[in-house]
């Protein structure tokens, strides 16, 4: 890891002497980024070399305004002062950006020590001016006294360690102005879940993170990022929640999908990826409700053999999306999906119109029953279809294995759609072949 410290601070308040100055003045403001040289230095005399000269710096700043103090370093021990000196000189000088980039050291066993952050040093005051805090590989706890972050507009978590349900709850609780949160393996072990109203909230990323549940109040969000295992999600009141990107590793299609429909009414965009997918042989979802206001849908399945005669399946959630008007869905399968004989056909479908479809992707074709019965049921259900694409290109995994891509099964598959298709589709509308 390349080690560096960035200050930006007033005008005038730097002493050239010391460190390195990165950029221009932009909006009165000086730059000066402080980097450990592998070249001049060896060993560990990289990091206190680093520290010596931003120490000196720092004296320099003393009662002076510091925009940003941005750390980016390999953490060890013997670190923690410097730290904890470069938190205490942030908070007097009033910073509103404080960003702690560590990385754990290759000896580190399972990254078992972490750096706390020093919450004791933080009071009504000072915390009053911070606007973003960014912290990774960072022990979390506050203690029960905090007061909070009333001013934070954005928090960055990464790797945290010793944080508590409880904890990220009343942090999170008293950021009444946060617009943006990131949450990046920080393993809770339970619910992620915030009671009160966060009603600046419009972008909220959880990844990577072991928790049994999401819940927000957050009326504002119009943009939600997940990935990880197949849970619960409550966004609640985010009528305008424009775009969802939900990566699930394990879960039955149909019970993500009325999950999300439960948890996401009225998202507008949906992207929805399902590792270690399973289907059901049924036709409608188990609840009464719809989404009201989707209009987008990506769905990129995973495709197992077992699951091979369910693929007409998925129809089930184009049953509660009754306004999309755009339509992906991108199959990864293996070998044994070309062609493939099983499934039910599209006559055993339910009547169901798509009466605001117009356009349809399909990749990862391979001209298994299923495919094709999906692609014709769309076709006789949707009279304002415009654009149908169907592509045997599998887009998540053959730039992955270049030497399994089938030009000639390509060919044959996509033959067994171009007539039907043909017959079928709405005057005016267009195929795509490839």
């Amino acid at each position: 890891m390349h080690n560096f410290i960035e200050i930006t601070g007033e005008r005038g308040c730097v002493d050239q002497r010391f460190g390195e100055r990165v950029g221009v003045f932009v909006d009165n403001l000086l730059r000066y980024k402080f980097v450990d040289d592998a070249h001049t230095h060896s060993g560990k005399q990289h990091a206190q070399v680093l520290i010596d000269r931003v120490n000196a710096v720092l004296r320099k700043h003393r009662g002076k305004f510091v925009h940003d103090l941005e750390v980016k370093l390999t953490f060890e021990s013997k670190l923690v002062h410097h730290l904890d000196n470069g938190t205490r000189f942030a908070i007097s000088s009033r910073t509103k950006t404080l960003a702690f980039d560590l990385a754990p050291s290759s000896n580190l066993p399972r990254h078992g020590y972490h750096y706390t952050f020093p919450f004791d040093l933080l009071d009504k005051e000072s915390v009053s001016y911070l606007r973003c805090l960014q912290l990774s590989f960072v022990r979390f706890k506050p203690p029960s006294h905090f007061v909070g972050l009333p001013n934070l507009r954005k928090l960055d978590l990464y790797l945290l360690k010793g944080t508590t349900r409880q904890d990220l709850e009343n942090i999170l609780g008293s950021c009444c102005k946060l617009e943006w949160l990131s949450l990046v393996r920080c393993h809770l072990n339970d619910e992620l879940r915030v009671v009160q109203p966060l009603s600046h909230l419009h972008y909220l990323k959880v990844i990577y993170c072991e928790i049994t549940k999401i819940e927000f109040h957050a009326a504002s969000l119009s943009t939600f990022v997940y990935d990880g295992t197949y849970i619960p999600i409550a966004l609640r009141h985010a009528s305008k929640l424009e775009n969802a990107k939900i990566s699930f590793r394990g879960a039955v299609l149909q019970h993500a999908a009325a999950s999300l429909l439960a948890g996401l009414p009225d998202v507008q965009n949906l992207t929805l990826n399902v590792l270690i997918l399973q289907l059901e042989t049924r036709w409608t979802l188990n609840s009464p409700r719809v989404f009201s206001l989707l209009r987008h849908v990506q769905i990129m399945l995973m495709i197992s053999y077992e699951d091979h005669d369910k693929i007409l399946y998925i129809v089930s959630f184009l049953r509660v999306a009754p306004l999309i008007e755009r339509l992906e869905v991108h199959f990864n399968g293996i070998a044994t999906m070309w062609f493939s004989n099983e499934g039910p056909f599209r006559q055993e479908v339910p009547p169901c119109e798509y009466t605001h479809l117009k356009n349809i992707r399909v990749t990862g074709f391979r001209g298994a029953r299923g495919q094709v019965e999906f692609l014709m049921h769309i076709a006789e259900n949707a009279p304002a279809l415009q654009v149908v694409t169907v592509d045997t290109t599998q887009r998540l995994t053959d730039a992955w294995f270049p030497d399994e891509v089938k030009p000639e099964l390509n060919s044959d598959a996509l033959d067994t759609v171009r007539g039907p298709l043909l017959e079928r589709l709405p005057s005016g509308a267009k195929l795509f072949l490839a």
